[in-house]
């Protein structure tokens, strides 16, 4: 049986204890533009530390604190989150590979 990889999820290298349960699975929804509210997109794209670390509280389920993601949540972890985490600014079209094409220049 093959392995199913969700562009939204991580598996966490070293699990979480999140309301007194351990949990080996951190999932990220699409965050609404409400959410996004006193973040700078260019930061979240650049994965800026502070900025990707005020955003994943608001999309992970199940929720993580600031405090996990500064103290205990493993730096690879982190590094996945931001990554896919970035994937929610980007069009399913360019998910899917289609070329963008920019007009010749003048």
């Amino acid at each position: 049986m093959s392995k199913v990889t969700k562009l939204n999820a991580t598996t966490l290298s070293k699990p979480l204890k999140i309301d007194g349960e351990k949990v080996t699975e951190i999932t990220l929804r699409k965050p609404s533009p409400g959410e996004l509210r006193g973040l700078a997109l260019t930061d979240i794209l650049r994965m800026e530390v502070d900025a990707v670390t005020k955003l994943l509280p608001r999309v992970t389920m199940p929720p993580l604190s600031p405090a996990q993601i500064s103290t205990e949540l493993a730096t690879e972890d982190f590094m996945d989150l931001a990554g896919k985490a970035v994937l929610f600014f980007v069009k399913k079209e360019q998910m899917d590979g289609e070329v963008l094409e920019l007009p010749e220049p003048a």
